[in-house]
């Protein structure tokens, strides 16, 4: 592995976490997005263990993953979700939809919707006693914001998601995604069953669902609906965990 691309996964973890890493370059992490299941597995290799190190009831259990999982990601993709949620709610299409999801302050939806979100993952929290459906449910969420960028047209609008969406389309990076991802989850077999890692990783079917709700929406996906998918994949996935 080249050092750039060292610096440059380096710089994906510096802008998906708050995790310091000594590198901060945008362009280099829209670079290495092709590397987030790795990141997915970090992530949900963190939280996972401090949940089994967690031994006060559920309710507090829940509380406290609830606001790890704020702290390491910066609120970053919560804040994607709330801004899509938005557009959402409001049923807008077009430039209508594209002013609403400009709009810097938070509306009813957004803080409907996100609560609603965070209330799920707190009770998927507090009901998880494995640390598995936890690294499952980031590593399809991380995978999911590959996925989607991959699939999605490049948009005219300008912003961050615009350039990790150009960045990667590329065939090499598409393939090398899928190899981790998948040696990733031939490795997770050690562990847990075939079946229990598969259904978790379900929720990375609601890519193309986004994908054409986006471009209904507003014309395009940007970085608001990257960090909207990240979210809903990761509860899916939990919610799955939990059923199975």
């Amino acid at each position: 592995m080249s050092k750039k691309i060292v610096e440059d996964f380096l710089s994906l973890i510096s802008f998906l976490t708050i995790i310091p890493t000594g590198y901060y370059n945008i362009e280099g992490a829209s670079n290495a997005l092709y590397l987030s299941p790795i990141l997915g597995i970090i992530e949900g290799s963190i939280i996972g263990l401090i949940a089994l190190l967690l031994k006060f009831n559920p309710l507090v259990n829940g509380s406290i993953l609830i606001a790890i999982h704020i702290i390491i990601t910066g609120g970053l993709n919560l804040d994607g979700f709330a801004d899509y949620s938005d557009v959402i709610g409001s049923r807008k299409k077009g430039d209508d939809a594209i002013k609403i999801l400009k709009d810097p302050r938070k509306g009813s939806f957004a803080i409907a919707f996100t609560a609603t979100l965070i209330i799920i993952r707190f009770s998927l929290f507090s009901s998880i006693h494995n640390i598995f459906p936890i690294i499952f449910s980031y590593l399809s969420g991380l995978e999911s914001a590959y996925i989607i960028s991959y699939l999605s047209p490049i948009p005219n609008y300008q912003g961050l998601g615009s350039l990790f969406i150009k960045n990667s389309k590329n065939i090499r990076k598409i393939t090398i995604n899928l190899v981790i991802y998948f040696l990733i989850l031939i490795a997770l077999l050690l562990f847990t069953k075939i079946k229990f890692i598969l259904l978790s990783q379900l929720s990375l079917l609601l890519i193309p669902i986004i994908i054409n709700d986006a471009k209904k929406r507003i014309g395009f996906v940007n970085g608001d609906v990257i960090g909207f998918t990240i979210e809903l994949v990761e509860v899916i996935s939990l919610l799955i965990s939990v059923i199975i």
